[in-house]
């Protein structure tokens, strides 16, 4: 039979007045650059739009001279010819996140058959580009940053997803990144602190209390103006109120002191809110969350929520549908939408998480994959189907688990293990990869009760730099208040040794899971073992490296803490010497993805590196005399020296680096269990 030829003869057929076909027809010509070298008869691909076969769909039928898209409406339209690109020229849905090129080929010969768009279980699936903070170290030029986000919103399109939330109070560029999404097909949504998209009032309006029930006027006018902006537009209307920033709004307005009277202004706002978005936009959809305060505040009746509004339930950030933590306050009230529950529903669902204390930011979640695909095929047994708002962070980190949430939201059900062998072989080249996939959430150390208490990248820098300040500021008489979610509040000793007995164990866990990484990669062909190298390995290192700088920093404190100064500060440097290790790894990134890690603020190993610099330095000031030369004579000088003084000293004091460097080599140090 004879086949279709797709060449660079090829030529595309649609209707290109309309920005989301447009856009994908660049987006399919960018493809066909980049794979096809040859040119052949010239035929054609052509996209026509049919109402009857339904939104967002398609049906593509393939005959010698013709590729016919048959597309029930423009978003459809841009899936059909997405669906070429992966189908025919082999474009996957993640390969440049993963830092794969396009495969190189003559021409491409298509046999003559049909597909169709498939099926999905999510009717909104969304992805909330959330604390992107790596994206503003990556690319500094506004050309390379527009074509990073242009990327991102192709890559949501190929995943399947069909909505977004362009990045997290964005108030120079939002209406850019949103007007960019709309102009390719996607859906979009906001922020649970930024309902209805509005501007923030606290921006606006600095010097006022924000206070709905003294300026109602004023945070009405913010509203009305987001609701004309994008009035007739694909939105699903966040509603609710929410304070300025991540809290809840009574957090600066006290007249709000019980939960009824929490719950009613809120159900009153929501209901404004929603005549002001409908009096642009008579048909618009809207959603809530059910996000940290506002869950409890459901669960006890007070929060009255229209019934066609989707209600958003919030994992706790570590993929677990349960209230999350906030602070040392861990209710884990259940956030599982209940099997009766009325209405629509929907999740926000945690890939990437922040919450200064123990979550994933720069490296994937630590959660294991069997553990997160059981929660979310629960989440859809219990009807929380109509929306997934997906935290993907910066997104680079996440591959694996976002392939994951692709697969759940269009199939309903994923299996982990096969789904690490497809991943494995379609972006590293060999299943010998897939055990690493699987296996980095079964080295994360645990620190709680509960089986989602993994330490994520930010476990060991916010702890460590905490006990550091306590340490320098002499308050170790008493335990630091902001770690007794993980290690109590008996005292600082106890806290040090709890924390020092979690990390202990994470070391050589982490150290074996690197070790397999760097097996795996002998026996892999040099790109792609740099791809393991840059995204596997480089999430290893991190960890270990976190992992053993908060054991040697709770090693140090012991040793302040029994006047035992030089070994609490090779100890300190030990831990020092850690940070660096792995800050060193997120430096040698390259090519596309180089200097990523450059903006690191949320994490902040370089800031602990600083952190564990300034201790070392005020560790020797406190016991190295007042010279600074007493460790260097006592281990570093001949004996001779030490016995004729006629000067104190000879040569320039050492600097901390190389006094830790000679004193390593003469000197013991001493390891004292952790209680």
């Amino acid at each position: 039979m004879e086949n279709f030829v797709f060449s660079r003869s090829t030529v595309i057929l649609a209707d290109e007045t309309i920005p989301a076909i447009q856009s994908g027809v660049e987006l399919l010509k960018r493809d066909m650059r980049d794979t096809l070298m040859e040119t052949g008869e010239r035929n054609v691909i052509r996209a026509v739009l049919d109402a009857s076969v339904g939104k967002e769909r398609y049906q593509a039928k393939v005959t010698p001279r013709e590729i016919l898209l048959t597309c029930g409406d423009d978003l459809g339209a841009m899936y059909a010819l997405l669906s070429v690109s992966e189908r025919i020229l082999g474009i996957r849905p993640l390969d440049w996140w993963m830092g794969v090129k396009p495969k190189k080929q003559g021409v491409a010969a298509v046999p003559c058959s049909a597909w169709e768009s498939p099926s999905c279980a999510v009717r909104y699936r969304c992805w909330f580009v959330n604390d992107e903070v790596l994206f503003t170290g990556w690319h500094q030029e506004e050309a390379r940053r527009a074509a990073v986000w242009k990327r991102l919103f192709e890559t949501i399109l190929r995943c399947g997803g069909n909505m977004v939330i362009a990045g997290t109070d964005r108030e120079y560029d939002g209406h850019v990144l949103n007007d960019l999404a709309l102009d390719m097909g996607l859906w979009i949504t906001q922020h649970h602190t930024e309902v209805l998209g509005a501007r923030m009032f606290g921006r606006l309006y600095p010097d006022l209390q924000p206070s709905y029930t003294l300026y109602p006027d004023l945070f009405e006018g913010l509203w009305r103006e987001a609701a004309e902006y994008y009035a007739g537009r694909r939105v699903v209307w966040t509603i609710g109120f929410r304070g300025q920033g991540d809290k809840a709004f009574w957090h600066d307005d006290a007249d709000f002191d019980t939960d009824e009277k929490r719950g009613e202004m809120i159900s009153k706002i929501m209901l404004r809110q929603m005549e002001i978005v409908r009096e642009k936009n008579p048909d618009a959809h809207f959603s809530t969350n059910l996000y940290g305060e506002m869950m409890s505040l459901y669960r006890q009746g007070y929060l009255q929520i229209p019934s066609e509004v989707i209600k958003i339930w919030g994992d706790n950030g570590f993929g677990k549908m349960v209230s999350r933590r906030q602070g040392n306050h861990n209710p884990r009230t259940d956030a599982m939408p209940d099997r009766n529950e009325p209405g629509e529903n929907g999740i926000y669902y945690h890939i990437s998480f922040y919450d200064l204390q123990a979550a994933n930011h720069i490296t994937p979640l630590q959660i294991p994959p069997r553990e997160i695909t059981a929660e979310l095929e629960q989440v859809l047994t219990r009807n929380g189907d109509t929306l997934w708002n997906i935290n993907v962070g910066s997104v680079k980190p996440h591959t694996f688990m976002l392939d994951i949430v692709r697969r759940l939201w269009t199939d309903g059900h994923c299996d982990p293990v096969k789904a690490a062998r497809e991943f494995a072989q379609t972006y590293f080249g060999s299943q010998a990869v897939a055990p690493l996939l699987l296996e980095y959430g079964e080295a994360a150390v645990s620190y709680g009760p509960y089986p989602d208490d993994r330490a994520g990248d930010q476990f060991y820098h916010f702890p460590l730099r905490a006990l550091a300040r306590a340490l320098m500021r002499g308050e170790t008489d008493k335990a630091v208040p902001s770690l007794c979610w993980a290690a109590g509040d008996a005292s600082f000793r106890a806290q040090v040794n709890i924390l020092g007995r979690i990390a202990e164990k994470g070391v050589p866990a982490w150290r074996a899971y690197n070790k397999q990484c760097r097996h795996v990669m002998e026996d892999l062909p040099e790109e792609a073992a740099d791809r393991v190298r840059e995204n596997l390995l480089l999430s290893g290192t991190i960890h270990e490296m976190g992992c053993l700088g908060l054991y040697a920093f709770c090693q140090a404190c012991v040793h302040t803490m029994n006047n035992q100064l030089l070994q609490a500060y090779l100890w300190t440097d030990k831990a020092l010497t850690a940070a660096r290790e792995a800050l060193a790894s997120m430096r040698a990134v390259s090519g596309r993805f180089a200097h990523i890690y450059d903006n690191d603020c949320f994490v902040g190993v370089g800031l602990t590196a600083q952190v564990l610099e300034n201790v070392r330095g005020w560790l020797r000031v406190q016991g190295d005399g007042e010279m600074l030369y007493d460790w260097e004579k006592r281990f570093l000088t001949p004996p001779e020296e030490n016995r004729v003084v006629l000067q104190t000293h000879r040569t320039v004091q050492l600097s901390d680096d190389e006094l830790c460097l000679r004193l390593r080599r003469e000197t013991d140090i001493e390891t004292v269990p952790f209680e």
